[in-house]
């Protein structure tokens, strides 16, 4: 009688429970999270009796001084053309390599990002270099009038999408003078769009020396900014 045994044989493991991927929404309010705590950390250790201080100011107050100073910083970025998004992700990079970590990127993720990217219409929106013409208003402490005289004025500008208008976040540094980049901005003329005139003062040009014209006005070489300008809005005129 032939003997029936078990020995050898494979046993079936009860099915692996599927991880609950997060939302597109829960990975964003885990990412403000995560700025939040950074940024407490980082305030304790740089200026404990300052950030104790911090706690006896109003929670709606708290929270427009902390939006303007981060607005006024991505401005000043900007201005300097330092990219915070590359320096992100490198800083990323490194401390994946130093934990020794290796994640392999799923589909979701992709997906999100690519949510994030469609959010308020551009990124220069997500990442706080264009601010929405109210939240201008509160950072400045001026009137939707008084924003609407500096437009008409050339001023200053705005870039439109979506129909929503926004301002960049460079207006709110105090490292350009005001009149010098009035003088630029209407130089590249009513015909040059607001993003137009977004990408002209962004990026680098080989005759200002391969800087940006924001880098150049935060050393007050207003003359070759203006030159540059005009030259920008002529070759754009030239090829309507």
């Amino acid at each position: 009688m032939n003997r029936v045994t078990t020995k050898g044989a494979a046993t079936q493991r009860p099915p692996r429970q599927r991880r609950d991927t997060p939302s597109p929404e829960d990975a964003r309010l885990a990412r403000i999270d995560h700025a939040i705590h950074r940024a407490a950390v980082a305030a304790v250790l740089v200026d404990s009796i300052g950030a104790m201080a911090l706690l006896d100011i109003p929670d709606e107050e708290l929270g427009r001084l902390i939006k303007n100073r981060v607005w006024q910083i991505v401005g000043v970025a900007t201005i300097v053309n330092l990219d915070i998004q590359s320096m992100r992700e490198e800083e990323e990079k490194l401390r994946k390599r130093a934990s020794r970590m290796s994640k392999p990127r799923t589909p979701h993720e992709d997906l999100t990002q690519s949510a994030l990217e469609g959010s308020r219409h551009s990124p220069l929106v997500r990442e706080g270099k264009l601010l929405r013409a109210e939240d201008y208003c509160r950072a400045t402490g001026i009137t939707e009038k008084k924003l609407n005289k500096y437009l008409a004025s050339a001023r200053i500008f705005s870039v439109e999408m979506a129909q929503e208008t926004y301002i960049p976040a460079f207006f709110l540094s105090s490292m350009i003078d005001r009149d010098g980049l009035a003088k630029v901005i209407r130089r590249l003329g009513v015909g040059t769009s607001g993003l137009e005139k977004w990408h002209f003062f962004t990026t680098p040009i080989v005759d200002l020396r391969g800087a940006t014209p924001l880098q150049l006005l935060a050393s007050q070489d207003v003359t070759a900014v203006a030159k540059a300008a005009i030259g920008f809005a002529k070759h754009k005129a030239s090829n309507t």
